[in-house]
């Protein structure tokens, strides 16, 4: 039962992420958002990356992104350097710093995150750059 307060996951639907740029079987939901429960401020999304799913380089202009990984691994690179998010790891990335996240293992990817300075997704001001070799990225082809 969504109220003012209190949601669950499973009461939003997912995010229209499609299938381009690595987005195939994604499960991105905005849990707590202007659009749930009413949030002005801030807001906290749950996405799953299956195996080979990706989130090329991007940057937000309005927000840090703060991360919390439940499950599974996946390569967060931001700022030139790779990290391996595991359950229990946690990072915040700046507003305009450019990062990208790539799941290379088996298992799916789960993660929490939180955009603090803005009530919903659409306004982080995301931005994509086209030169996304200068940022350490290539797409891995999904092993069938």
């Amino acid at each position: 039962m969504v109220t003012k307060y209190l949601i669950h996951v499973d009461e939003v639907k997912p995010e229209p992420v499609g299938d381009a740029e690595g987005f195939a079987g994604v499960d991105s939901r905005l849990v707590i958002a202007d659009t749930t429960v009413g949030s002005e401020k801030a807001c906290l999304f749950r996405v799953v990356f299956p195996k080979g799913a990706y989130h090329g380089p991007h940057f937000h202009t309005e927000s840090d992104e703060l991360l919390y990984a439940l499950r599974g691994r996946a390569i967060q690179w931001v700022d030139g350097v790779e990290y391996i998010m595991t359950p229990g790891s946690a990072m915040v990335i700046p507003k305009n710093v450019v990062h990208w996240m790539r799941n290379d293992w088996d298992e799916p990817f789960e993660v929490v995150g939180i955009y603090p300075d803005v009530p919903n997704f659409y306004l982080t001001g995301q931005q994509v750059p086209d030169n996304w070799q200068d940022y350490g990225f290539a797409p891995r082809k999904r092993a069938k």
